[in-house]
């Protein structure tokens, strides 16, 4: 008989415990907080993702794309809202341009489809009330209502027998009889060891303490950036618009000195009609789990208000924060672990996580299966 263990409940976790339920026996996911998704799956910015920004034949890329169709089906089998807006990103001089035509190519070269160059004029037509130089119209970007969504992975996991243990921290693993021996806790308490015959990390910004309680030899380092967002509402008619609005992608520089790239400061829709602004970065959050916003709205409109000019300060209020554990390699890692082959990990697992949730799931259980 075997058995399995999924190591955090976010999307990716749940996804992949209703996945490896099909192949073992008895499957556990245990979960810090009193319930599943408190953190980076429902703090994120709900953005179904394309998969333009991402370097061609990464992990992000390939599992990008695939997660788009695999989440669009998803949703309507499941009735889950969603909503595929499209996304608009903007050029405010020639030099963004030749980052928007870069970023064109290698929407091809991912194989995002639909993705096309537009001048001032069409952008003024498409979105009457955004200022740009030009525009890149990138028609597989939506936004889908992840809570509804993180429910039913939830519901189809419990479905298929995953028993889901909560409030229950994972601060120790030892190897017995070819097993791993996961030691846990509930409210400092620590409870009787779970034996199992599979162990998947998917901890999230804890990831990597995981791995190296695996294996003290795994060394990745995830380092949490924070981003804080506000929202305004479409009360007034020069701040309507009907797609997420980006600009071009500029560069963020982590704690160890190397750089990421984000798309800044932009607008998104969301399924209640509200539009949010951000994420505004802080690369230094006080721990893994600083949620407190930090910006005014004065910031906010500093970094926004050259694409949407109508938009003022009063029209901003705080919405959240969210962490998303980065990794110096800048793409996911998904592998088994260097030891224990009946070990796997998922670290790094910031954006576009959610959108490639399922196709992490399916990859997960393709490794269980030798495919």
């Amino acid at each position: 008989m075997k058995s399995g263990l999924v190591i955090g409940g976010g999307v990716v976790g749940l996804a992949i415990a209703g996945e490896i339920a099909d192949i073992v026996d008895e499957i556990f996911l245990v979960e810090k907080e009193s319930r599943c998704g408190e953190h980076a799956s429902t703090r994120s910015s709900e953005v179904i993702h394309s998969g333009i920004y991402y370097k061609p034949e990464s992990l992000k890329a390939k599992l990008c794309v695939e997660g788009n169709i695999l989440l669009q089906e998803f949703c309507q089998k499941h009735t889950i809202p969603y909503r595929m807006v499209g996304k608009l990103m903007v050029a405010q001089s020639e030099e963004e341009v030749k980052n928007l035509l870069s970023l064109k190519k290698r929407a091809e070269q991912n194989e995002v489809m639909g993705v096309r160059f537009i001048d001032a004029d069409e952008v003024q037509s498409m979105e009457p009330n955004v200022h740009a130089y030009a525009g890149l119209h990138v028609p597989t970007s939506g936004i889908i209502d992840s809570a509804a969504y993180l429910h039913t992975l939830e519901s189809i996991a419990t479905g298929k027998g995953v028993a889901l243990v909560t409030k229950t921290k994972v601060v120790a693993v030892e190897r017995k009889n070819g097993q791993f021996a996961v030691t846990t806790e509930v409210e400092g308490e620590r409870q009787e060891q779970i034996l199992v015959d599979i162990l998947i990390n998917a901890a999230g910004v804890y990831a990597d303490k995981v791995a190296q309680m695996i294996n003290p030899e795994n060394d990745w380092q995830i380092f949490p950036v924070k981003g804080e967002a506000m929202f305004f509402r479409q009360n007034r008619e020069k701040l309507k618009t009907f797609r997420h609005i980006y600009p071009a992608p500029v560069t963020y520089t982590l704690p160890d000195g190397s750089e990421g790239h984000t798309t800044g400061v932009h607008t998104t829709r969301r399924m209640d009609g509200r539009i949010t602004v951000g994420p505004f970065y802080d690369e230094n959050p006080e721990h893994e789990e600083d949620y407190k916003l930090t910006r005014t709205a004065k910031d906010f409109l500093e970094k926004i208000s050259w694409i949407l000019p109508a938009l003022r300060e009063e029209d901003l209020h705080p919405f959240q924060a969210g962490i998303q554990p980065k990794l110096k390699s800048k793409d996911f890692v998904l592998e088994g672990d260097r030891e224990f082959e009946n070990a796997y990990h998922c670290v790094g697992i910031d954006s576009p996580g959610l959108t490639a949730s399922l196709a992490i799931g399916k990859k997960v259980k393709g490794y269980f299966l030798g495919k």
